[in-house]
């Protein structure tokens, strides 16, 4: 498991994501930090600049309308790569990611990790070294929703086993070929592993609840993809294939970590949901 202090944290909307809080609605459970945390409360608050909240990664994270109340902290004891997911009540406008993604500013930005790091996107993948950081939402429009939070450190993630369903960026699940694998609207809940020898060709096709333009596709080929408008399937946290099934031949012996994130509508984007089928043309 991660070595990492944090606490609390979250908002409300989507039914998916985080894992049990236990059966009492006035309990208390420990958060992965070792704070005690309220188990009757679905969701984790943020702060205020001066007063910001401590992150959980059991809860969800609110993300609220006033964006003065959504400074939040994570302590890490080693330095990591922090993954967080956004699901916002309202999805997001393309024209304001990109004039985001344009200014470039803390001041614009929808994610920010100590000032220099942002985002413009439901999801953000932050290089952060160990010690303390803070973490801000903004998003326009008195949007609202919550996010997810994970950490992996020095690469180091543990392999569960397949069940149908995706795991977390440090627990990622291996790829069923028997079933069809989950594709959830949080995309830190979309990580799969496969592990297999140079050669192996590894097939996917994905069945999706919504449809995908094919602007999406073009928007994302045209960012090399990468950044907000970057969809389809990454494997080791490379470029988005841009594409919804994938053929990749494994270069060399080992365990290739894929990400599904799809989105739909041109003109307000929001995450998909589904499943993927996968099989494998085993190397001669």
């Amino acid at each position: 498991m991660k070595n990492i202090t944090a606490s609390i944290l979250l908002l409300a909307l989507v039914g998916c994501g985080g894992s049990s809080e236990g059966d009492s609605e006035s309990g208390s459970i420990a958060d992965n930090g070792g704070t005690v945390i309220d188990s009757g409360n679905e969701f984790n608050p943020g702060g205020t600049p001066s007063n910001p909240g401590p992150v959980s990664f059991i809860k969800k994270n609110e993300i609220n309308v006033d964006a003065f109340e959504n400074y939040f902290t994570i302590n890490l004891e080693k330095d990591s790569k922090v993954y967080i997911s956004a699901l916002l009540d309202l999805g997001l406008e393309v024209l304001k990611q990109t004039r985001c993604e344009s200014s470039g500013t803390e001041s614009k930005s929808f994610i920010t990790a100590d000032g220099i790091n942002v985002a413009c996107d439901f999801r953000a993948r932050f290089d952060l070294s160990a010690g303390e950081h803070e973490i801000h939402f903004n998003y326009p429009d008195e949007n609202y929703g919550y996010f997810t939070i994970d950490t992996v450190e020095n690469n180091e993630r543990e392999i569960l086993e397949e069940n149908g369903f995706g795991g977390l960026p440090s627990e990622p699940r291996r790829i069923s070929l028997t079933q069809n694998n989950d594709i959830n609207v949080d995309l830190n809940k979309n990580y799969y592993a496969y592990e297999g020898k140079a050669g192996d060709k590894l097939f996917i096709n994905t069945y999706l609840e919504e449809f995908i333009p094919q602007i999406i596709f073009t928007r994302c080929q045209s960012s090399a993809g990468l950044g907000r408008a970057s969809t389809g399937i990454s494997i080791n946290d490379g470029p988005y294939s841009c594409t919804k099934d994938l053929e990749y031949e494994l270069p060399e012996d080992g365990v290739y970590i894929l990400n599904f994130s799809y989105m739909a509508s041109s003109d307000i984007a929001f995450p998909v949901k589904g499943y993927f089928r996968a099989d494998v043309q085993y190397a001669q």
